[in-house]
């Protein structure tokens, strides 16, 4: 598969590989290098929808288990659905917090990964570099259920698709933050079966810089589009296109719905202009659009 930074990446048999990497650039070291705790995370993450770091939690029709070690993964499941990631982590945690975070150590001395259970029954899974000399590229193992796909949204974030071709979730549009709560600048690129988010610090960014793909489950806020082929069944089948997007909770769901001969209206009239359509989520407005994923 060619790099793209909006795709449509398949993961048909349900493992991808994330690698997060952290773009050179000048920035200020104004920390030290030992590596950063729980309370460093949750300055960044805040700690309002966390759940208590057990080793099974349960929310939101969903249970969350936490790994006891770094080489495990974080593991969700919902029915009969179950989405994993493994940490770049290795041995037995270093630290708990009472809010629910779980730190292990990384590659690096000046490097740890995290994992945080939320209360929408999904996960956190994150990363902090404590310096500007911290290694760059981190590396996740994301499982997904048989015959999932995956779509990068305009926003960057990623949807999942189970095999009937309904949004399950997705992971969030990718943040980054410093030790000052500044955002950094960072986005996915999709390469093959790897996922790769780049971080941009700046002369003013101060370390450590924490970041984390966020699994939630049901509709995640983007911009979903479809290249020529999908869009023309689009077109041709509204029914298609409701239940495609009858997974996203109430209200939602009933936008999905009521929007779906419009969405195949605009569909067959961007068939019609060699162009392809774009759905809003989660509004649920249709648009037309050419270029990146529309081929």
């Amino acid at each position: 598969m060619h790099r793209r930074a909006i795709a449509g990446l398949s993961i048909l048999a349900g493992v991808a590989a994330l690698t997060t990497t952290l773009a050179p650039a000048a920035a200020a070291d104004t920390s030290n290098t030992t590596a950063p705790s729980a309370a460093v995370i949750e300055r960044a993450t805040g700690t309002d929808n966390l759940l208590p770091a057990d080793a099974n939690t349960t929310a939101n029709g969903a249970q969350v288990t936490l790994p006891a070690r770094g080489d495990e993964p974080i593991k969700a499941t919902k029915g009969d659905m179950t989405v994993a990631l493994t940490l770049p982590a290795t041995g037995a945690k270093e630290q708990s917090s009472t809010s629910g975070t779980d730190v292990f150590a990384g590659s690096d001395s000046s490097v740890s990964a995290a994992a945080q259970a939320t209360a929408d029954g999904g996960f956190r899974a994150l990363f902090t570099l404590g310096d500007a000399n911290a290694p760059r590229q981190q590396s996740f193992t994301l499982s997904l259920p048989a015959g999932a796909t995956v779509r990068q949204t305009a926003e960057g974030g990623l949807v999942v698709f189970n095999d009937a071709g309904t949004i399950i979730g997705g992971l969030e549009t990718p943040w980054s933050k410093d030790a000052n709560g500044k955002a950094v600048p960072t986005s996915y690129t999709v390469e093959g079966n790897t996922i790769t988010q780049t971080v941009t610090p700046d002369s003013d960014t101060a370390f450590p810089v924490v970041a984390d793909p966020k699994w939630t489950w049901g509709i995640i806020s983007g911009t979903v589009y479809f290249n020529k082929k999908e869009t023309a069944h689009v077109a041709s089948n509204a029914g298609f296109v409701a239940v495609l997007f009858a997974a996203a909770p109430p209200p939602f769901d009933a936008y999905g719905i009521l929007n779906a001969a419009n969405i195949s209206r605009v569909a067959w009239n961007a068939d019609s202009d060699h162009k392809c359509v774009e759905v809003k989520v989660p509004t649920f407005l249709p648009y037309e659009y050419s270029g990146g994923y529309c081929k």
